[in-house]
């Protein structure tokens, strides 16, 4: 597999937002009596709906709602420089990341969306350390999906070995993680630490076996190549059967028909 590929591949798996929770958006909740401080966090948190429902514009009037009560607010601060980024004004977003942050140093989540926006802007050691920051916090609620993003910062760093020990990170408090299993199933297969790859790989088929996941173009190639040197020729059929099914144009049966070929010469 090419470099390319992989980085598409490990790209696909990663959520855009790491808002937390699903909020239900509804305005109901106001009141001509409610404090200042409820009504800054009844707009953030319907800021934050809108978001996570596609709606960056009506986020944007209930974030300014909120800044405007309480402009030092770190959440409401946060998901303003998650609308700049969704519409992609990075320097923006950065501004209102770093606001979140200088006003509270314990803002994991904002340590978190800054590290990835780094991460994107491939500015790679300031996200390195933000997500490290973020990883390290043993209270924050989303630590895999930090440990994931500073795996992948460290694969655009050309350092896998370190993006695989971040990976079993993640697979360490969340062992059923489906990014973090194919991920690091793949670079375990690059490493080619075959047996280390497949139990991972197997892992995720396990996921799969019982409806809670599906395989992707990407998962299926893996697969073949695993079992094909595990000489496990019935298994091998089988992903290339499902791979030729479902995703006929992909780059990954190209390449499997590729091998078939080379194989026969």
């Amino acid at each position: 597999m090419t470099g390319r590929v992989l980085a598409r591949c490990l790209l696909i798996c990663l959520p855009i937002f790491f808002l937390a929770g699903c909020v239900t958006v509804t305005e109901s909740r106001f009141t001509k009596k409610e404090s200042p401080e409820k009504s800054v966090e009844n707009y953030t948190q319907l800021g934050i709906g809108y978001l996570q429902k596609g709606r960056p514009d009506w986020a944007r009037q209930r974030l300014q709602k909120a800044l405007a009560i309480n402009p030092n607010y770190a959440p409401a601060n946060d998901a303003m420089g998650m609308v700049w980024q969704t519409e992609g004004e990075l320097d923006l977003a950065e501004e209102y990341f770093l606001k979140a942050i200088s006003e509270d140093k314990t803002y994991t989540l904002a340590r978190h969306h800054i590290g990835r926006l780094y991460s994107q802007l491939k500015q790679s050691e300031k996200a390195q350390e933000n997500l490290q920051k973020a990883a390290d916090d043993r209270y924050y609620d989303n630590r895999p999906g930090a440990y994931n993003d500073l795996a992948l910062n460290f694969y655009r760093m050309d350092k896998s070995q370190l993006a695989i020990d971040a990976y079993l990170q993640t697979l360490r408090l969340a062992p059923y993680n489906v990014d973090a299993l194919v991920n690091v199933s793949t670079l375990l297969f690059e490493a080619q630490n075959y047996e280390e790859s497949l139990k991972y790989f197997d892992r995720f088929d396990r996921l799969v076996q019982r409806n809670q996941t599906r395989h992707t173009a990407h998962s299926l190639w893996l697969g073949i190549k695993l079992v094909t040197i595990q000489q496990n020729t019935a298994r091998a059929i089988e992903f290339a059967t499902e791979l030729k099914q479902n995703f006929t144009n992909s780059t990954e049966y190209r390449l499997y028909q590729e091998s078939l070929a080379g194989h026969g010469a």
